[in-house]
């Protein structure tokens, strides 16, 4: 008799929940009140914010309901984040990341963005429901480059000296660099990342940014890589979406005529990463005016030498933040030193583009 009553109740409250709900019909989806022109500059970006609102959607009872804002433009969608009020609010600086960024608007420009929001009772797979949407302009900026930092293993922890690495564009919360993240382990290198060079200020590991890779838990929630799988990685953080990414590269090398382009026998000459001075350097270099002036950068050629898939040469752009800078264009022209002479090239693979600097001896 006790099991029957227990499985009676049981059978009461699944048909209770189950009633909770209206059917999808009965549902009522929010409406997204209207949104005026929002003005990004160089005075406001950092200091004001937008905010959206919206009435609550109905599923017929009391119960959760998490709201994804999505904004569109040029055919292209991109979440703008979640909320569980009516509302959400984004700086203007992170905005103008978004719509840059995701939504591909150059910087300086005034562009019609169309916001909507879809519903759903959080933490079941209800049927969403979608709001009306709302046209507004944006007219965006050119904001100045931000940067992060990555002490970790490899540098020795050495948080005053933690090498930094930039936006990929002003505004576009994308940051990326190259790096090597050999530490002398068997295994594992850990690593953080920080936004100064101390501890005091934010700093994210695992815990804080979620990694498209493994990393193995331990007390310090430090971010990883295996080295087993090898140490030279792109990493790229977003940190709009407080994500972590890394792509494996086989090596970092140039090759060209001062080798009379002999990769096919040779292999590329390798760049070596230095912590330190957070760049990468070949070795002296010598170049003759009778085998020519020219080269290129390249990476992943260890398996392949014939691999031109992450050539980068030139398009003759100058990088006024890197003193004797060049921008280097992926699958660009072939870059020439100035004159004849000994070189030892510097690669800052800590800048989107890649810049390259020329040091004659």
């Amino acid at each position: 008799m006790l099991f029957a009553s227990v499985v009676f109740l049981a059978s009461c409250d699944m048909e209770i929940e189950k009633a909770k709900l209206a059917p999808l019909s009965g549902f009522q989806a929010p409406e997204l009140y209207p949104q005026g022109p929002v003005l990004v500059n160089g005075d406001n970006n950092k200091t004001e914010s937008v905010t959206f609102n919206w009435t609550r959607a109905s599923f017929g009872a009391p119960v959760q309901i998490e709201y994804s804002l999505y904004l569109t433009a040029n055919d292209k969608v991109v979440l703008a984040g979640l909320s569980f009020a009516n509302s959400l609010t984004m700086t203007k600086s992170d905005l103008n990341g978004l719509v840059c960024n995701d939504l591909g608007v150059s910087p300086n420009e005034t562009i019609g963005v169309t916001a909507y929001l879809q519903a759903k009772v959080y933490g079941t797979k209800t049927e969403s429901v979608t709001s009306n949407s709302v046209a507004f302009n944006v007219t965006t900026y050119a904001a100045e480059l931000r940067s992060l930092f990555m002490p970790g293993n490899y540098q020795g922890w050495n948080i005053e000296q933690a090498p930094q690495f930039w936006e990929t564009g002003g505004g576009t919360n994308i940051y990326n660099t190259l790096t090597d993240l050999e530490d002398g382990s068997d295994q594992y290198s850990y690593f953080k990342i920080t936004v100064a060079r101390n501890w005091s200020d934010a700093n994210w590991g695992y815990n804080a940014l979620t990694p498209s890779w493994f990393c193995p838990e331990q007390s310090d929630s430090n971010l990883s890589v295996d080295l087993t799988e090898g140490s030279i990685n792109l990493i790229s953080v977003n940190r709009g979406k407080m994500t972590i990414d890394r792509t494996h590269v086989e090596n970092v090398g140039m090759c060209g005529a001062f080798d009379k382009w002999s990769y096919a026998t040779n292999g590329d000459l390798p760049f070596v990463y230095d912590a330190t001075e957070n760049v990468w350097t070949s070795s002296a270099v010598t170049f003759n005016d009778a085998d020519g002036l020219g080269f290129l950068v390249r990476l992943n050629t260890l398996t392949n030498r014939e691999n031109w898939d992450d050539k980068y040469g030139t398009d003759n752009e100058s990088d006024p933040a890197v003193p004797g800078g060049l921008k280097l264009v992926k699958g660009g022209g072939d870059i020439k030193v100035p004159s004849a002479g000994t070189y030892i090239m510097k690669l800052h693979g800590n800048r989107t583009p890649f810049v390259l600097v020329m040091e004659k001896q």
